[in-house]
């Protein structure tokens, strides 16, 4: 197991960043528990006509919005609730963790729903999750069968209950959900794999967000041309 942090400052970074990115939605006039499309919009939400037609920023601060106090809510509790991911993968590898897999929410988005004005954390947090898996997979070895058998159910049961609400709720991105889950696991398999993982951890994690963002931009040049060629 990798030496404990004093605290997951990381985690609590994000946490704040999201309330704070609400809080300013509010005091741009935002609904607090159902702001519109075009509000988000404004605000800097993907929408894919203008995220690929040259706003590709929007994949970023798109992240960080939210519609309603109660979207904001639930995706930052299910974020601390798995805190203890940064101490596993660290703080840059769960920084690392949580940009891709919100990036790739965003792509799987901009591809599932042309026309929807996305927004949220809901990727880059079950990302998080995503790599929290690749850690039960990988280091099964390193944790008591009992307690690995716990965990194992719980995250399952976290992933099956926030795929089914995606599914039956209106206006929630499951393929954000799902798209940011792949990225996640990938990530932190990537972070996990090999003798040297440990050692190697800061660097490999620099290189999953490098990596992460360059293969975003180029999602985001080949979807553009499509677009521009339809």
């Amino acid at each position: 197991m990798p030496e404990r942090l004093a605290k997951p400052w990381v985690t609590y970074a994000l946490i704040a960043a999201n309330a704070a990115v609400f809080i300013f939605e509010l005091a741009r006039g935002a609904s607090l528990t159902s702001p519109t499309p075009l509000q988000i919009a404004e605000l800097g939400g993907s929408y894919p006509p203008l995220t690929l037609g040259g706003q590709w920023w929007r994949l970023g601060s798109s992240m960080f919005l939210h519609y309603g106090v109660l979207h904001v809510g639930l995706n930052m509790v299910c974020l601390y609730q798995v805190r203890v991911a940064e101490q596993l993968f660290g703080r840059i590898g769960l920084f690392a963790i949580y940009l891709v897999a919100g990036l790739g929410g965003g792509i799987a988005t901009l591809v599932a729903s042309p026309n929807a004005v996305a927004a949220g954390a809901s990727g880059a947090v079950f990302g998080v999750y995503g790599a929290f898996a690749a850690f039960l997979v990988l280091r099964r070895a390193q944790i008591e069968p009992e307690a690995w058998k716990r965990t194992a159910r719980s995250i399952g049961q976290f992933l099956l209950i926030n795929l089914a609400v995606g599914l039956m709720v209106s206006g929630i991105s499951l393929s954000a959900h799902v798209g940011g889950l792949i990225v996640g696991f990938a990530a932190g398999a990537a972070l996990l794999a090999g003798a040297r993982a440990e050692p190697q951890r800061p660097l490999r994690a620099v290189a999953v967000a490098v990596v992460g963002v360059a293969l975003t931009a180029g999602a985001v040049a080949v979807m553009a041309s499509t677009a521009v060629q339809t």
